[in-house]
């Protein structure tokens, strides 16, 4: 196998936009998960089709019990910041605030090989929650 060049196929070429990943990581409040959990999933489905660049999203839970984590897809960074102006995701993340204790966001764009410097969020209180709840 010496020589083998392995290519990407999952990944645009040249100058297309490239896929942009949010992990946002929530520690619920004690006994919260499921509820947030099921609020979660039930946004991802509900909004789907209403958000513009919206690829999808998963929910993981930890095994533990103490964390979950929601990863979106967008199509570009300016369509997640176009979503967190909304007055849809205003009523959302007022949802999401009472369930939990803190959270965590990075910001991915899958793939891209320039330099930039890497934008992460450290973990918040709840109190602090700006617009990460996505």
């Amino acid at each position: 196998m010496s020589g083998t060049i392995h290519h990407d196929r999952t990944q645009p070429s040249g100058n297309e936009p490239r896929p942009f990943v949010l992990i946002n990581s929530f520690t619920p409040k004690p006994g919260k998960l499921d509820e947030l959990a099921a609020l979660l999933e039930a946004a991802r489905d509900s909004f789907s089709d209403k958000i513009s660049g919206f690829h999808g999203g998963r929910i993981y839970r930890d095994v533990d019990g103490s964390s979950a984590l929601l990863i979106g897809v967008f199509e570009t960074e300016d369509h997640y910041e176009s979503w967190i102006t909304t007055d849809l995701f205003a009523s959302y993340r007022a949802q999401i605030l009472p369930l939990i204790e803190s959270m965590g966001q990075s910001r991915i764009e899958a793939g891209n090989a320039r330099k930039t410097a890497h934008r992460r969020t450290p973990e918040r209180s709840r109190d602090d929650m700006d617009a990460c709840a996505s």
